[in-house]
Protein backbone atom coordinates (compact mmCIF):
# COMPACT_ATOMS: atom_id res chain seq x y z
CA UNK A 1 0.00 0.00 0.00
CA UNK A 2 1.11 3.64 -0.15
CA UNK A 3 -0.60 6.71 0.17
CA UNK A 4 -1.76 8.16 -2.60
CA UNK A 5 -2.35 12.07 -3.38
CA UNK A 6 -5.84 13.51 -3.50
CA UNK A 7 -4.79 14.66 -6.96
CA UNK A 8 -5.14 11.07 -7.91
CA UNK A 9 -8.40 10.21 -6.92
CA UNK A 10 -10.56 11.77 -9.68
CA UNK A 11 -13.88 10.80 -8.23
CA UNK A 12 -15.73 12.30 -5.97
CA UNK A 13 -18.84 12.57 -3.39
CA UNK A 14 -19.38 16.28 -2.31
CA UNK A 15 -20.16 15.34 1.72
CA UNK A 16 -19.50 17.40 4.91
CA UNK A 17 -17.24 15.64 7.39
CA UNK A 18 -20.81 16.01 10.07
CA UNK A 19 -22.22 13.57 7.86
CA UNK A 20 -19.07 11.06 7.30
CA UNK A 21 -16.01 10.59 9.07
CA UNK A 22 -13.79 7.74 7.57
CA UNK A 23 -12.33 7.56 10.35
CA UNK A 24 -14.73 7.37 12.60
CA UNK A 25 -16.88 4.99 10.82
CA UNK A 26 -13.79 2.75 9.14
CA UNK A 27 -11.79 1.88 12.69
CA UNK A 28 -13.97 1.69 15.18
CA UNK A 29 -15.36 -2.00 15.05
CA UNK A 30 -18.24 -2.05 12.65
CA UNK A 31 -16.39 -3.21 9.64
CA UNK A 32 -12.48 -5.07 10.10
CA UNK A 33 -10.89 -5.42 6.78
CA UNK A 34 -10.42 -1.58 5.99
CA UNK A 35 -6.38 -0.52 6.33
CA UNK A 36 -5.23 2.98 6.41
CA UNK A 37 -1.74 3.95 4.88
CA UNK A 38 -1.20 7.58 5.63
CA UNK A 39 -4.29 9.43 4.75
CA UNK A 40 -5.66 6.80 2.21
CA UNK A 41 -7.80 4.06 3.06
CA UNK A 42 -8.14 0.46 0.98
CA UNK A 43 -10.94 -1.98 1.46
CA UNK A 44 -12.70 -4.13 -0.20
CA UNK A 45 -16.61 -4.24 -0.79
CA UNK A 46 -17.89 -7.22 -2.40
CA UNK A 47 -16.21 -7.65 -5.40
CA UNK A 48 -14.28 -4.27 -5.62
CA UNK A 49 -11.25 -2.70 -3.95
CA UNK A 50 -11.85 0.58 -2.77
CA UNK A 51 -8.88 3.61 -2.27
CA UNK A 52 -10.30 6.69 -0.29
CA UNK A 53 -9.50 9.80 1.10
CA UNK A 54 -11.73 12.47 2.62
CA UNK A 55 -11.12 16.37 3.21
CA UNK A 56 -13.16 19.15 3.54
CA UNK A 57 -14.83 18.94 0.32
CA UNK A 58 -15.91 15.34 0.52
CA UNK A 59 -14.81 11.91 -0.12
CA UNK A 60 -12.29 11.50 -2.93
CA UNK A 61 -11.79 8.12 -4.64
CA UNK A 62 -10.90 5.42 -7.38
CA UNK A 63 -11.73 1.81 -7.03
CA UNK A 64 -10.52 -1.04 -8.93
CA UNK A 65 -12.76 -4.62 -9.59
CA UNK A 66 -11.58 -7.68 -8.58
CA UNK A 67 -13.66 -9.43 -10.53
CA UNK A 68 -16.43 -8.09 -13.08
CA UNK A 69 -19.16 -7.32 -10.70
CA UNK A 70 -22.29 -9.23 -11.53
CA UNK A 71 -24.97 -7.76 -12.04
CA UNK A 72 -22.60 -4.76 -13.21
CA UNK A 73 -23.51 -2.24 -10.66
CA UNK A 74 -22.90 1.67 -10.89
CA UNK A 75 -19.80 1.83 -8.37
CA UNK A 76 -20.57 5.31 -6.70
CA UNK A 77 -24.08 3.93 -6.01
CA UNK A 78 -22.10 1.11 -4.41
CA UNK A 79 -20.59 3.47 -2.62
CA UNK A 80 -22.72 5.46 -1.01
CA UNK A 81 -24.77 2.91 -0.27
CA UNK A 82 -21.87 1.33 1.95
CA UNK A 83 -21.31 4.39 3.71
CA UNK A 84 -25.48 4.57 4.06
CA UNK A 85 -25.71 7.97 2.78
CA UNK A 86 -29.53 8.40 1.48
CA UNK A 87 -29.48 8.89 5.95
CA UNK A 88 -29.13 12.47 6.38
CA UNK A 89 -27.28 12.42 9.61
CA UNK A 90 -28.08 15.72 11.38
CA UNK A 91 -31.84 14.64 10.88
CA UNK A 92 -31.42 11.60 12.67
CA UNK A 93 -29.40 13.41 15.60
CA UNK A 94 -31.27 16.34 15.90
CA UNK A 95 -33.59 14.91 18.12
CA UNK A 96 -31.57 13.10 20.34
CA UNK A 97 -29.77 16.42 21.09
CA UNK A 98 -32.50 18.80 21.69
CA UNK A 99 -33.76 15.96 24.33
CA UNK A 100 -30.13 15.06 25.96
CA UNK A 101 -27.55 16.89 27.58
CA UNK A 102 -25.30 14.12 27.37
CA UNK A 103 -25.91 12.53 24.21
CA UNK A 104 -26.25 16.01 22.57
CA UNK A 105 -22.45 16.01 23.54
CA UNK A 106 -21.72 12.50 22.27
CA UNK A 107 -23.12 13.72 18.89
CA UNK A 108 -20.99 17.01 18.65
CA UNK A 109 -17.82 15.16 19.88
CA UNK A 110 -18.16 12.35 17.18
CA UNK A 111 -19.28 13.95 14.51
CA UNK A 112 -19.64 12.20 11.42
CA UNK A 113 -19.97 8.85 13.15
CA UNK A 114 -22.74 6.55 11.64
CA UNK A 115 -23.89 3.63 10.74
CA UNK A 116 -22.48 1.58 7.53
CA UNK A 117 -24.76 -0.27 5.57
CA UNK A 118 -22.74 -3.83 5.39
CA UNK A 119 -23.42 -6.51 2.58
CA UNK A 120 -25.11 -9.16 5.47
CA UNK A 121 -22.92 -12.39 4.45
CA UNK A 122 -19.32 -10.64 5.91
CA UNK A 123 -21.48 -9.17 8.43
CA UNK A 124 -23.04 -12.25 10.17
CA UNK A 125 -19.18 -13.76 9.15
CA UNK A 126 -17.37 -11.06 11.10
CA UNK A 127 -20.06 -10.59 14.24
CA UNK A 128 -19.41 -14.67 14.91
CA UNK A 129 -15.93 -14.08 14.85
CA UNK A 130 -16.35 -10.90 16.97
CA UNK A 131 -17.39 -13.46 19.93
CA UNK A 132 -15.32 -13.13 23.15
CA UNK A 133 -12.63 -11.36 20.84
CA UNK A 134 -11.10 -7.64 20.37
CA UNK A 135 -11.00 -5.15 17.38
CA UNK A 136 -7.44 -6.25 16.12
CA UNK A 137 -7.71 -9.61 16.34
CA UNK A 138 -11.06 -9.79 14.59
CA UNK A 139 -9.16 -7.72 11.92
CA UNK A 140 -6.46 -10.32 11.52
CA UNK A 141 -8.62 -12.77 11.28
CA UNK A 142 -11.08 -11.56 8.66
CA UNK A 143 -8.22 -10.87 6.67
CA UNK A 144 -6.74 -14.20 7.06
CA UNK A 145 -9.84 -15.57 5.91
CA UNK A 146 -9.83 -13.47 2.86
CA UNK A 147 -7.03 -15.18 1.87
CA UNK A 148 -8.79 -18.31 1.17
CA UNK A 149 -10.85 -16.37 -1.60
CA UNK A 150 -9.77 -17.64 -5.45
CA UNK A 151 -10.65 -13.83 -6.34
CA UNK A 152 -7.65 -11.19 -5.14
CA UNK A 153 -5.52 -8.13 -6.87
CA UNK A 154 -2.03 -7.20 -5.97
CA UNK A 155 -1.89 -3.19 -5.49
CA UNK A 156 1.27 -1.93 -4.66
CA UNK A 157 2.51 -5.28 -3.95
CA UNK A 158 -0.55 -5.83 -1.00
CA UNK A 159 -2.67 -8.34 -1.97
CA UNK A 160 -6.54 -7.45 -1.59
CA UNK A 161 -8.89 -10.17 -1.65
CA UNK A 162 -12.78 -10.38 -1.69
CA UNK A 163 -14.37 -12.15 1.02
CA UNK A 164 -14.89 -15.97 0.56
CA UNK A 165 -18.81 -16.15 -0.23
CA UNK A 166 -20.91 -18.31 2.36
CA UNK A 167 -21.54 -20.34 -0.11
CA UNK A 168 -17.91 -21.13 -0.18
CA UNK A 169 -17.51 -21.65 3.57
CA UNK A 170 -20.33 -24.03 3.42
CA UNK A 171 -18.86 -26.44 0.41
CA UNK A 172 -15.42 -25.20 0.19
CA UNK A 173 -14.10 -25.00 3.63
CA UNK A 174 -13.03 -27.44 6.77
CA UNK A 175 -14.08 -26.54 10.27
CA UNK A 176 -9.74 -27.43 10.88
CA UNK A 177 -8.90 -24.98 7.91
CA UNK A 178 -10.42 -22.33 9.60
CA UNK A 179 -9.26 -23.62 12.84
CA UNK A 180 -5.20 -23.64 11.36
CA UNK A 181 -6.26 -19.79 10.60
CA UNK A 182 -6.98 -19.19 14.30
CA UNK A 183 -10.51 -19.22 14.06
CA UNK A 184 -10.41 -21.27 17.49
CA UNK A 185 -14.00 -22.63 18.64
CA UNK A 186 -15.75 -20.11 16.23
CA UNK A 187 -14.17 -22.13 13.28
CA UNK A 188 -17.06 -24.75 14.12
CA UNK A 189 -19.71 -22.21 14.15
CA UNK A 190 -18.51 -20.39 10.75
CA UNK A 191 -18.99 -23.59 8.52
CA UNK A 192 -22.08 -24.15 10.35
CA UNK A 193 -23.93 -21.08 10.28
CA UNK A 194 -23.00 -20.78 6.04
CA UNK A 195 -24.63 -24.06 5.82
CA UNK A 196 -27.87 -23.32 7.25
CA UNK A 197 -27.66 -19.84 5.32
CA UNK A 198 -27.52 -22.15 2.51
CA UNK A 199 -30.14 -24.34 3.46
CA UNK A 200 -32.51 -21.59 3.68
CA UNK A 201 -31.74 -20.28 0.11
CA UNK A 202 -27.86 -19.21 0.47
CA UNK A 203 -27.21 -15.66 0.63
CA UNK A 204 -30.55 -13.78 -1.10
CA UNK A 205 -32.26 -15.40 2.26
CA UNK A 206 -29.58 -13.56 3.83
CA UNK A 207 -30.61 -10.22 2.38
CA UNK A 208 -33.69 -10.73 1.76
CA UNK A 209 -34.05 -10.34 5.62
CA UNK A 210 -33.89 -6.72 4.92
CA UNK A 211 -37.45 -6.98 4.05
CA UNK A 212 -39.28 -8.35 7.37
CA UNK A 213 -39.41 -7.21 11.07
CA UNK A 214 -36.66 -6.60 13.48
CA UNK A 215 -38.08 -9.20 15.35
CA UNK A 216 -38.79 -11.58 11.79
CA UNK A 217 -34.99 -10.98 11.17
CA UNK A 218 -33.56 -11.53 14.55
CA UNK A 219 -35.41 -15.17 15.21
CA UNK A 220 -34.09 -16.09 11.81
CA UNK A 221 -30.46 -15.21 12.63
CA UNK A 222 -30.67 -16.55 15.69
CA UNK A 223 -31.86 -20.41 14.36
CA UNK A 224 -28.05 -20.22 12.66
CA UNK A 225 -25.02 -21.71 14.74
CA UNK A 226 -22.98 -19.12 17.00
CA UNK A 227 -25.95 -16.31 16.48
CA UNK A 228 -27.28 -15.01 19.95
CA UNK A 229 -29.07 -12.47 20.44
CA UNK A 230 -26.14 -9.63 20.69
CA UNK A 231 -25.09 -11.13 17.50
CA UNK A 232 -28.10 -11.34 15.86
CA UNK A 233 -28.81 -7.75 16.73
CA UNK A 234 -25.35 -6.91 15.39
CA UNK A 235 -26.45 -7.87 11.78
CA UNK A 236 -30.04 -6.69 12.17
CA UNK A 237 -28.81 -2.87 12.79
CA UNK A 238 -25.28 -2.65 10.41
CA UNK A 239 -26.76 -4.66 7.29
CA UNK A 240 -30.33 -5.24 7.64
CA UNK A 241 -31.58 -1.86 7.71
CA UNK A 242 -32.95 -2.62 11.16
CA UNK A 243 -32.15 0.69 13.08
CA UNK A 244 -34.29 0.43 16.09
CA UNK A 245 -32.05 -2.78 17.09
CA UNK A 246 -29.90 -2.17 20.29
CA UNK A 247 -27.72 -4.82 20.36
CA UNK A 248 -26.27 -5.69 24.18
CA UNK A 249 -23.35 -6.40 25.29
CA UNK A 250 -21.66 -6.04 29.30
CA UNK A 251 -20.55 -2.98 28.26
CA UNK A 252 -23.42 -1.62 26.47
CA UNK A 253 -25.58 -2.52 29.92
CA UNK A 254 -22.78 -0.97 31.90
CA UNK A 255 -22.64 2.15 30.28
CA UNK A 256 -26.68 2.03 30.63
CA UNK A 257 -26.50 1.62 33.80
CA UNK A 258 -23.53 4.31 34.67
CA UNK A 259 -24.73 7.01 32.69
CA UNK A 260 -28.52 7.24 31.54
CA UNK A 261 -30.71 5.46 34.77
CA UNK A 262 -27.90 6.90 36.93
CA UNK A 263 -28.70 10.25 35.42
CA UNK A 264 -32.58 9.87 35.35
CA UNK A 265 -32.15 9.05 39.01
Amino acid sequence: MRNYLISELKCHISVPLSEVNLDKVLATGQVFRWRKEGDTWFGVIRERLWILQQNAAGIHYKYHDIVPPSPPSNAEAQLRDFLNLKHVLRDVTRPWMSGDAHLSALVTRHAGLRLLRQEPGECLVAFITSSCNNIPRISSLMLKLSSLSPHSLTLHGTPFHTLPSLHFLAHHTSEQTLRDLGFGYRAKYLVSAARGVEERGGEAWLESLRGVGLGEARQQLSQLAGVGPKVASCVCLMALDKHNAVPIDTHMFQVSLEVLIRGVN
